[in-house]
């Protein structure tokens, strides 16, 4: 017995533990799997979401009470919607500089650079075309710094990149250059296929995207039809119009929600 409750201890304290920022190799990497958001950033979902909430119950209901309960929930909710949000605009943005990085490596490979001079070219380039601080030219610049000062292998950064990267076109250009590199294989030729099979993949959710768009603006139109609907006959009644009132309109609210979920669900189209 005492066996048991100290693995049940240990299981919830292993629970608690946060999550370790993956830096990689050098230590000075960025984890793209996880977001850490700033006090400032947390405060200004936190108060964002405490307005949004206590507006929208406020209307809604018609009660302060129940809008500041409210308030307090979206408030604390906001945060991880926040988080979720930059971390999915990181990833895209990410996703996107890579394809043009394989873009100029492939250029470098075809006219016979070596690994070394093709990624410290790819800097420069991601330098002019995203900037000094955009994510791909800072992973370009810690691969070419481990080289050069650490002696650490180009693929080994490679493959720590997309460990960190969580997206699964850099793993699996990381996988194949890996092989490419142990085998003597074509470098160019795998580079420009995964840069052809990124851009078609990207192209094909664009215009997936801009096939539901009109979905999606309806149903942002949807979102607020309840506060629209509950003006509109807030004419016709006064108050809160008690107990009854509030449990059915949290009723129909509950099955609004749901069928919004559900319509986000079938126009969030993946590839």
């Amino acid at each position: 017995m005492k066996k048991k409750k100290e693995k049940i201890k240990k299981e919830k304290t292993s629970k608690k533990k946060k999550l370790v920022e993956n830096k990689g190799i050098t230590g000075a990497g960025t984890d793209y799997t996880m977001y850490i958001l700033t006090f400032s950033q947390k405060l200004f979902a936190m108060l964002c979401g405490f307005a949004i909430g206590f507006a929208a119950s406020y209307i809604y209901y018609g009660s302060k009470i129940l809008g500041f309960i409210v308030g307090l929930i979206v408030a604390y909710k906001a945060i991880s919607i926040y988080r979720n949000m930059k971390q999915d605009k990181r990833s895209k943005a990410l996703r996107l500089q890579f394809r043009d990085m394989l873009e100029s490596l492939s250029n470098s490979y075809t006219v016979g650079m070596t690994a070394n001079r093709a990624f410290h070219t790819a800097y420069s380039d991601m330098v002019v075309e995203h900037g000094k601080n955009s994510y791909i030219a800072l992973e370009l610049e810690l691969i070419c710094k481990a080289h050069d000062n650490q002696g650490i292998e180009i693929r080994d950064m490679v493959n720590d990149f997309a460990q960190r990267s969580g997206l699964d076109d850099v793993n699996s250009f990381a996988s194949v250059f890996d092989v490419s590199t142990d085998l003597g294989g074509n470098v160019a030729k795998v580079i420009r296929e995964t840069r052809d099979i990124i851009g078609d993949k990207i192209e094909t959710e664009m215009e997936i995207q801009t096939m539901v768009a009109g979905q999606k603006n309806q149903l942002n139109i949807l979102a607020i039809m309840p506060l629209v609907m509950s003006l509109l006959t807030r004419s016709f009644s006064s108050g809160t119009g008690g107990l009854l009132s509030i449990i059915v309109k949290t009723i129909a609210l509950l099955l609004f929600v749901f069928a919004y979920w559900l319509g986000t669900r079938i126009v969030d189209i993946k590839v």
